[in-house]
């Protein structure tokens, strides 16, 4: 199965997650699901780039969303990726 891992602009934050289609959503339902997400943030006290569950506060490893609620989609870069190893 091929993997879509994508950089995104959610909610004022930088996520990165395998993202999957929802087919045949009603218009403004949830038509993306997230798998594994994690938000990208800076450890403050070595300043490196680590990642975190996403949403905070949550155990699931999937969350739908709606596309619009994207801001940005991109590919994250290798250093990103090379942590995001789920």
């Amino acid at each position: 199965m091929n993997h879509m891992i994508k950089l995104l602009r959610l909610d004022g934050k930088w996520i990165i997650s395998e993202v999957e289609e929802i087919p045949g959503v009603e218009l403004g339902d949830p038509d993306c699901l997230l798998k594994s997400p994690r938000e990208i943030t800076i450890d403050l006290q070595t300043d490196d780039r680590i990642l975190i569950n996403y949403p905070p506060h949550s155990k699931d490893g999937e969350i739908a969303i709606r596309s619009t609620d994207i801001f940005v989609i991109a590919e994250p870069d290798d250093n990103i990726l090379k942590l995001y190893d789920v």
